[in-house]
């Protein structure tokens, strides 16, 4: 029987592979990591925080996903293939919906503090 621990230490390491190789989740990791530390910067309330963190693990959770699926397909075929096409363009899709609606949430949470 494996150790309780194993499964954290192959998701860690899948989260260390998809910052290393995947331009875009660098991207939102950086940008995770900027957010956060203004999180704590203003004097937002817990629940605004939460929110925030809430959707920063959304946003990386779903990058990662979409990462796994573009390398499923490609296990599947490497010719190309206009469903796999497709298949790709939605997943890619989603991360864009999510990620423009967290720009969306920090705005609405750090623009009150902005302005001040």
């Amino acid at each position: 029987m494996k150790s309780w621990w194993v499964p954290f230490v192959h998701a860690l390491a899948g989260i260390r592979q998809a910052v290393r190789e995947e331009r875009h989740m660098k991207v939102h990791f950086v940008l995770g990591l900027i957010v956060t530390i203004a999180a704590f910067y203003f004097p937002l309330s817990s629940v605004e925080r939460a929110i925030l963190f809430l959707t920063i693990g959304t946003v990386l959770g779903a990058e990662m996903l979409n990462t796994a699926f573009e390398r499923t397909v490609d296990l599947v075929t490497k010719e190309w293939h206009p469903l796999a096409k497709a298949a790709k363009d939605i997943a890619s899709g989603a991360v864009l919906v999510l990620a423009l609606t967290s720009i969306v949430i920090a705005l609405c949470i750090f623009v009150p503090y902005l302005v001040q």
